[in-house]
Formats: C-alpha cells, sequence, structure tokens
C-alpha cells in the first residue's frame, strides 16, 4: 500500500506536468483559449488565429517549424526591414544588402541586427524605445516589406510574451507606413506620438 501512495505521489505530478507541456506546446489546445484575451477569431485547421487586434490586421499561424505572426500594413511601403539575431540576419542578407542600423541601445547591440533599405529611415523605424522593446523579447526575427511585416517564432503559448509581440510588431507596421511607397515624405514622428 505505502509503494503504491509512494508510485501515485510521483505519477499524478508527473503526468501533470506533460500534460500541461504538451497543452503548451500545441496550438490547437492552447490557442482556443488565447483568443478571448487578444480578441482574434481561431480557425482549427490548421491552427490559426486572426483578425483586427488594436486596429491593426494581424494572424498567428502554425507552421512546421513554429509560428507565424503577421501583421498587415494599411498602405505599402517603400522599405525592406528586417531585424533578428545577428547570425540570421546577416546570412538572410543575400546580394542586395540594407543598410545595417547602428543601435543607441547596448541590450540590442549585444543580440541583434537590425538592416533598413533606406539608412535615413533606420533610426526613424528602429528608435531607442523599439529597441529598448525588441531586446526585452525573448525572439525576434521578423522582415517587414511591401504590405505586411511577417515574424518568425518557435512558439506561441504565453499571452503576455504573445501580446508583447504584437505590440512591437504592430509599432514596426506603423514606422513603416510612415514611408509610403507613393513616394509622399515620411510621417514617422506623427505617427509614434
Amino acid at each position: 500500500m505505502t509503494l503504491l501512495l509512494i508510485l501515485a505521489a510521483f505519477a499524478l505530478p508527473t503526468a501533470w506536468f506533460f500534460w500541461r507541456d504538451h497543452k503548451l506546446n500545441t496550438p490547437s489546445l492552447q490557442w482556443p483559449g488565447m483568443k478571448t484575451v487578444l480578441g482574434l477569431q481561431y480557425e482549427a485547421n490548421p491552427p490559426r488565429l486572426g483578425g483586427a487586434w488594436n486596429g491593426r490586421k494581424v494572424a498567428i499561424e502554425s507552421t512546421e517549424s513554429g509560428a507565424v505572426v503577421t501583421a498587415w500594413l494599411n498602405a505599402e511601403t517603400r522599405l525592406r526591414v528586417e531585424c533578428g539575431p545577428k547570425d540570421v540576419v546577416a546570412k538572410r542578407a543575400g546580394m542586395v544588402v540594407p543598410d545595417a542600423l547602428e543601435p543607441a541601445v547596448s541590450a540590442f547591440r549585444d543580440k541583434l541586427l537590425a538592416r533598413c533599405s533606406d539608412k535615413n529611415a533606420g533610426p526613424l523605424v528602429f528608435d531607442v524605445t523599439m529597441q529598448q522593446r525588441l531586446a526585452e523579447l525573448p525572439v525576434v526575427d521578423f522582415v517587414g516589406e511591401q504590405f505586411r511585416v511577417v515574424w518568425r517564432v518557435p512558439v506561441v503559448k504565453d499571452i503576455d510574451e504573445t501580446e508583447a509581440l504584437l505590440g512591437a510588431l504592430c509599432a514596426i507596421a506603423d514606422g513603416l507606413e510612415s514611408f509610403p511607397k507613393s513616394g509622399a515624405m515620411p510621417d514617422a514622428q506623427a505617427k509614434r506620438s
């Protein structure tokens, strides 16, 4: 009887731990609960969250390698920006290498590399506040161009991290909209305030 109680004492917490871990890492189990907090719609096959978040169209989609979070711009931008771990961004640069941003925040400089197709626009899109915000996030890896910003993450499971990611993603989208493709003068400072 004592042996049975000892086994139960170890088996129940272990089973609970593995079930909780499985639930957190399985979008079809985790995302339906997140939809209400985020104010998004959930689609089951494949797992996807989408809709308007703080007035901007966004989507969170499951992929084989994790998840892709997308924010759409209201107007096409003339910029191409990317930000992520230094080694990832350097490899992805290819033949056309956008200008690297000179970071003002040391935490950002230590872990991330940001590039922008317009050297003068980079400091406006990636201002000091944005650099601090991005440096605090656990995973940063996005590319923004034309009508959208796409951010790749290994998993979307924590509501606070997801809200922080969506906030940063939408702020980057705001910055990109300040540089429309139409050739109009940028209005980055007005968008940020």
